[in-house]
């Protein structure tokens, strides 16, 4: 069991097609949205495209991925309702997305039976009827099965079975599904498994379940569920699915990888192997796909071009500084943000502004909390939780600045000629910054920023694992 890429990526949804797998995952308020990623031996993976470029600011959660026919589709949650993405050629363009009306469940999890008929799971145990081209539901809601309770003496979140969704392979419909919660106890979260050798059952519940759960405050890895299996091309099972690393969960959750062993009686189970808490793929500042921004955030005055940031701010353009109504900053300043789940990391880059624009680096959990770094030529500032914490008298329309994080702790500096650098006293603690603190299921991360009238520009960009 270990990580198979750093970052933030919940809720993995994996499929193989001939000698590729394909895997995307959650998106939550990032935008462009579900990233599609390929590889050849679930090790090494590839960023190949996003399904979802522009969807008004919703969030998109828990994705289904697979291809049907001769199209491929998403599936996946966002406001209130759940949702349809499809194309014929996945690193092309694909549609935008299709509201199915389906409310009150989430994490749709698709499925065609044996005459072709296609459905959609969704959390609960509930099935919905879908139409022969996927793209809407065609009957009513019903109980597909009843998840067992869960036992009495186990610490865990609530009881909230979700995430199902189904293998077929040896003879059976296999459906899994997360139940427990995502991020309250460390034990909350779970793999859960169920078969029947017909869709409309009966289904037994797995002797064996949970097939993956934390069962020990001391393991690398916690709050584990949410799984998607797959078969490689000679028959081995593989599942796929979130943990947060223990002692990180300001990061995010990783995506693990484990294989799967087929018992006796045909029932899947995860050995117990070690926990691995280690991966080694780099991030590339300067590969525009590593960037992402945030729900709501004004990009339309943002582009990129051979590692250069460039803002074109208008009057209508953010600021950090900006009061809310709630007499709190908000971050409507369109940040540009990095997916990192390295424990230390510096990014640096040069940054130039001219007229009244305000630039610099950010460290982010969402829009009303993220701590920064920035200049507007005249003064030089630090944010802390989304309020202006520190401001000096800096003079420079052209200046460097770099935010480092070793583990839990953040700080700042600055340099005129990039040699020698000035630390900004200030340090600023970002273990508190995570879900449990203020709800989301995000994570920190780093990235730059822009807002005001004029123009900014932010060049020579670097991103170094510490």
């Amino acid at each position: 069991m270990h990580p198979i890429l750093t970052g933030d990526c919940p809720d993995p949804a994996i499929f193989r097609e001939g000698d590729t797998f394909y895997l995307t995952f959650s998106s939550g308020p990032y935008y462009p949205g579900l990233p599609i990623y390929s590889s050849r031996d679930l090790e090494h993976w590839t960023l190949e495209n996003y399904a979802v470029q522009e969807f008004d600011g919703k969030e998109i959660w828990a994705p289904d991925f697979f291809r049907y026919k001769d199209r491929y589709y998403m599936y996946f949650s966002g406001a209130g309702t759940n949702w349809v993405t499809w194309t014929e050629d996945l690193r092309g363009a694909w549609s935008k997305p299709v509201d199915l009306e389906i409310h009150g469940l989430i994490d749709p999890g698709h499925v065609a039976d044996e005459e072709g008929k296609r459905y959609l799971l969704l959390s609960g145990g509930h099935i919905v009827p879908l139409s022969e081209d996927g793209l809407s539901a065609c009957g009513p809601v019903r109980k597909l099965l009843d998840p067992p309770p869960l036992p009495e003496e186990l610490d865990y979140e609530g009881e909230f079975p979700e995430a199902p969704n189904i293998i077929r392979t040896r003879g059976y419909y296999y459906l899994s599904y997360a139940d427990g919660g995502t991020s309250g106890p460390a034990t909350s979260h779970r793999i859960m498994m169920a078969r029947a050798k017909n869709l409309e059952g009966p289904w037994e519940f797995s002797p064996y379940n949970p097939l993956v759960a934390t069962k020990s405050l001391d393991e690398p890895w916690i709050c584990k569920g949410h799984g998607h299996f797959v078969e490689d091309e000679k028959g081995n099972l593989w599942v796929v699915f979130h943990g947060y690393e223990n002692g990180y969960m300001n990061r995010g959750r990783k995506l693990l990888l484990s294989p799967v062993e087929v018992t006796a009686d045909g029932w899947f189970q995860v050995p117990e192997e070690e926990e691995k808490g280690a991966w080694s793929q780099e991030i590339a500042v300067c590969d525009p796909r590593s960037w992402q921004r945030l729900r709501g955030s004004a990009w339309s005055d943002l582009s990129m071009e051979d590692g250069c940031m460039r803002w074109k701010g208008s009057e209508e353009a953010g600021r950090c500084s900006r009061e809310g109504k709630d007499g709190r900053a908000s971050c409507e300043c369109g940040p540009a943000l990095l997916n990192t789940g390295d424990h230390s990391y510096e990014l640096s880059a040069r940054v130039e502004v001219a007229g009244e624009m305000e630039a610099g680096l950010i460290a982010i959990y969402n829009e009303q909390i993220y701590n920064g770094v920035s200049v507007d030529g005249k003064t030089l500032r630090v944010y802390r939780l989304g309020r202006l914490l520190y401001q000096q008298e800096f003079s420079a329309g052209t200046c460097w600045l770099k935010l480092r994080v070793r583990r839990h702790y953040l700080d700042f500096f600055v340099s005129r000629d990039k040699s020698s650098w000035q630390k900004i006293k200030v340090t600023i603690d970002l273990e508190p910054q995570n879900t449990n603190a203020y709800d989301g299921f995000l994570a920190v991360r780093p990235g730059v920023f822009a807002g005001g009238r004029g123009e900014a520009f932010v060049k020579e960009l670097q991103y170094r694992r510490l």
